[in-house]
């Protein structure tokens, strides 16, 4: 079974990027994950919580796919007939940038869990608007250019002199 999203973010490719492939980070914006230390590298393992239902599991992640500022898959919770995988891909056409956002079961269970798909496209539509919602924060929370603001403090300054 595989479900894909895809979403807009008004952001530059290399923030999406940044956001994206920084997994320490996923707990400002993912509901479910929480990863371990580690170096996002292909092939490293980092330790994860997935937290389901109100659950946690305990999962070790293995990375692979990292290729920077395009794509970050992360393998985990491999089981004899079961396996997830799930990923990011960043991508830009003429009408701006874009993350296809692809979740996929693997295995015996994997074809077990195909009636559950509908449930698993809404949770990857919130993951989706929650990580929306965590790039215009930090948008906002980047200080804008000063330039004008010393300019206006210069002019102000200029002037009570000149009263004075």
């Amino acid at each position: 079974m595989r479900e894909e999203t895809i979403f807009s973010p008004q952001i530059s490719r290399l923030r999406a990027w940044t956001l994206l492939a920084d997994l320490n980070r996923y707990e400002a914006w993912h509901p479910h994950y929480r990863f371990g230390p580690g170096v996002v590298e292909l092939g490293n393992k980092i330790d994860m919580t997935w937290t389901l239902m109100g659950k946690q599991a305990s999962l070790e992640a293995v990375i692979v796919a990292n290729e920077n500022p395009d794509t970050i898959r992360w393998k985990a919770a491999t089981f004899l007939l079961f396996s997830i995988e799930e990923g990011y891909e960043i991508f830009e056409d003429e009408t701006g940038l874009h993350v296809r956002h692809s979740f996929e079961c693997k295995g015996i269970l994997g074809l077990l869990a195909r009636p559950l798909a509908g449930g698993l496209r809404r949770q990857m539509k919130i993951q989706d608007a929650r990580f929306m919602a965590a790039t215009k924060r930090t948008v906002r929370s980047v200080a804008p250019a000063n330039r004008h603001k010393r300019r206006a403090l210069k002019v102000t300054k200029g002037k009570e002199r000149r009263d004075g």
